[in-house]
């Protein structure tokens, strides 16, 4: 009698314990992705925390200044960028819907430049001999996709300024709490997951791992190499440097080519429709600075924290955009990542050594 009491007792507790985790879950799930890039934020900046914790003892004080750093150096800046990244939507936006609506305005354009217009020819009989298509007609709806991609970007984001500005100040209180407290939380994992204490360390401090390297690996260098991009596109004097930047940092994240996706287009109109020389010169400094910055920046942020096929890293940012959406960039590589430190511990676990 008192063994099924406390079977139904069991089973009485895990159901009301799921319902409840459900429930929880749908109170959270609006603020999910503002706690993920928190505790992501967290997790990068925490070793700069520590030795700020070293100097300033006060607890309350110390989260402050390290909430600070991350608004100063990653936050508000970002915000301001896609505020003037918005405002060029916008003035571009006319432009693309004048070439959709009249479609000879491209040929007259392309005629400005004869590199591009014989391009344009040969490209167009290429289209209709091989592919029995019309490549004006598939300009147009590339134009039409482009343009309903970014101006629907810059819409969004316009009608949310005041939710964005919202979801900054959450993001910030959510950061200073974690750097406060989160030791508390962590504490609480920690002491729920059923495995021994040499499991536990192995598995949090590969975890952690993985997360830094994965973050400082991909977002730093496409910032890094976003930037550089930027600064190229203003001396060279490419209109719309913000969008190209914008479309560079997220090249940056694909394996197979990254940031030379969008330079080297760039480098290339340069080259037809401002000089030969102009058009070297950016390719010299993309291929020595833009794509460099790839190759210097992530030994130095990740050495050897982390080594995942650039084929793994690129299905997981694909699959990742399609599931999660923008977020989808930095949540997909770290579960990647976490699904690699869970092999390595069943590895480690039932002492299966590698062939």
């Amino acid at each position: 009698m008192l063994d099924d009491i406390k079977k139904l007792g069991n089973i009485f507790f895990v159901i009301s314990f799921l319902l409840f985790l459900f429930l929880g879950y749908v109170i959270f799930a609006p603020f999910i992705g503002i706690i993920t890039v928190s505790i992501l934020l967290v997790v990068v900046f925490y070793p700069i925390h520590q030795k700020i914790s070293k100097i300033v003892k006060n607890s309350v004080l110390n989260s402050l200044i390290s909430t600070f750093i991350i608004l100063t150096t990653l936050l508000l800046p970002f915000s301001l960028i896609l505020f003037f990244l918005t405002k060029e939507i916008i003035e571009l936006y006319p432009l693309i819907a004048d070439y959709i609506t009249n479609p000879n305005l491209i040929v007259e354009k392309l005629k400005e430049s004869p590199y591009l217009y014989k391009l344009y020819l040969k490209l167009q009989e290429f289209y209709l001999s091989k592919l029995d298509s019309n490549f004006h007609d598939s300009i147009i709806n590339y134009l039409k996709q482009f343009t309903a991609i970014m101006f629907n970007f810059a819409r969004t984001f316009l009608s949310n300024v005041i939710l964005i500005s919202i979801a900054i100040f959450i993001m910030a209180l959510t950061i200073f709490f974690l750097f406060k407290d989160g030791y508390k939380l962590y504490n609480l994992v920690y002491s729920i997951i059923p495995l021994e204490k040499e499991e536990k360390d192995y598995l949090f401090s590969n975890s952690y791992a993985a997360v830094q390297a994965v973050i400082l690996g991909s977002v730093f260098v496409a910032i890094a190499q976003a930037i550089a991009s930027l600064i190229g596109f203003l001396i060279a004097g490419v209109d719309y440097s913000l969008v190209l930047t914008f479309l560079t940092f997220f090249a940056a994240f694909i394996p197979f080519g990254g940031a030379s996706l969008v330079w080297v287009p760039v480098a290339i109109y340069l080259m037809v429709s401002k000089g030969l020389l102009v058009g070297i010169l950016f390719t010299l400094y993309g291929t020595f600075v833009i794509s460099t910055v790839d190759n210097i920046i992530r030994p130095i942020v990740v050495g050897t924290k982390i080594d995942m096929h650039p084929m793994i890293m690129f299905f997981a940012i694909i699959g990742g955009l399609s599931t999660f959406g923008f977020l989808g960039i930095f949540i997909a590589p770290v579960i990647v990542a976490l699904i690699d430190a869970f092999i390595m511990l069943y590895k480690k676990r039932y002492g299966i050594e590698n062939e």
